[in-house]
């Protein structure tokens, strides 16, 4: 059998999540439209010889910042930071931390973000703003999240979610909402966070928060998919699709595909999912996104197999075996080369499924500490 089972699933039920990703990090910058960014720029005075306040680099940082520019963008971050604490303007100073610690985290640096947005949330605590002080606690638990301290995760997106509602922030409570019901869900509590969803779902709907909807979907479809409701996932997979195909997100679109091809091998649709994937490749290959290019070749290597045409489960099992090796991605190499066997064996050619396993063992091996 090929490599497309359990693991396989899990495994692209992950890569929709983070497909998926509200982006609460850069959603702290308050960053201008376009139409207002060459404005924002002009008034922050880069070319008077006076000294710029902390608002004036902050704006010039959340310019850096939207074009991706996350090296020029700290530096004015930190004069910001060094300004508002001059002038003793506790807000500035948590707006200025807030701002530094979604670069620490789009930089991987997420122990230092944590210590940044913590900094944060202390200020924004003693501050009237409960709005301000909310997003804090979400970014918080986010954090947190990601540092494996799940306890700290769920008590900061409970705070942060009993703020909103008492400031009527709906789409905040919503994305706070299918935070911590995805955090309870991947805890096991499944029940306890599907209420959750469901409620965030119908507010998202009733807001017709078409990215707020589709995220929710996909978390719920997931939790199916873990209890086995596969036909039920299926359904809300494909209804989190048709909106991200209205929203145009390629990357999310993408990410849909091929769950929801795995999910038809599952369910043996082995036509259906070949299509799918096919789908999702192209879109992958439009995004010059190599890495799950590869996964997605070898995902349809794996369908072909199912369907029984060897054939072509050998030719996409060998070009997911090419990209992995020009990524150098040696794990992914070994998985290829696992499937190319299967492949041999089902052909009976015995002595050549032997020795690409051995191929594969040689480099688990060698990535063994």
């Amino acid at each position: 059998m090929p490599v497309i089972g359990h693991l396989g699933l899990m495994s692209a039920l992950g890569t929709v999540a983070v497909a998926f990703s509200s982006g609460w990090a850069a959603g702290f910058s308050d960053v201008p439209s376009d139409g207002r960014l060459a404005q924002s720029f002009a008034t922050a005075g880069v070319s008077s010889p006076r000294t710029l306040d902390g608002e004036e680099l902050l704006r010039i940082g959340d310019i850096h910042e939207v074009q991706n520019h996350l090296q020029e963008a700290m530096p004015y971050y930190q004069r910001a930071l060094a300004a508002f604490r001059a002038t003793k303007n506790r807000r500035g100073e948590a707006t200025s931390l807030m701002r530094i610690g979604a670069i620490q985290e789009r930089q991987g640096n997420v122990r230092a973000a944590m210590e940044s947005v913590a900094g944060a949330a202390a200020i924004f605590q003693t501050l009237p703003d409960k709005a301000a002080y909310a997003r804090s606690l979400l970014q918080r638990g986010r954090l947190s999240a990601a540092l494996g301290d799940r306890v700290a995760a769920e008590r900061s997106y409970e705070q942060a979610l009993a703020l909103f509602r008492q400031v009527r922030d709906l789409h905040a409570w919503t994305e706070g909402a299918i935070l911590l019901g995805h955090l309870r869900i991947d805890d096991g509590r499944i029940e306890h966070g599907l209420a959750l969803l469901d409620e965030a779902l119908s507010e998202a709907r009733q807001r017709q928060d078409w990215g707020q909807e589709a995220n929710a979907l996909t978390i719920i479809a997931g939790a199916y998919a873990r209890q086995e409701r596969l036909e039920e996932a299926k359904r809300l997979y494909e209804q989190a699709l048709r909106l991200t195909e209205q929203q145009r997100d390629q990357r999310a679109e993408a990410g849909i595909r091929v769950v929801l091809a795995t999910l038809d091998a599952g369910l043996g649709l082995h036509d259906e999912g070949i299509v799918m994937a096919k789908k999702a490749l192209a879109l992958h290959q439009a995004l010059h996104d190599r890495a799950r290019e590869a996964d997605t070749l070898a995902l349809l290597g794996s369908l072909y197999q199912l369907q029984g045409d060897l054939a072509s489960a050998m030719e996409h099992h060998e070009r997911a075996l090419a990209l992995y090796r020009a990524l150098r991605d040696r794990a992914r190499e070994a998985g290829s080369l696992v499937n190319l066997a299967v492949v041999y064996e089902a052909q009976g050619a015995r002595e050549d499924a032997r020795e690409t396993r051995g191929k594969a063992i040689f480099l688990l091996q060698s990535l063994s500490p």
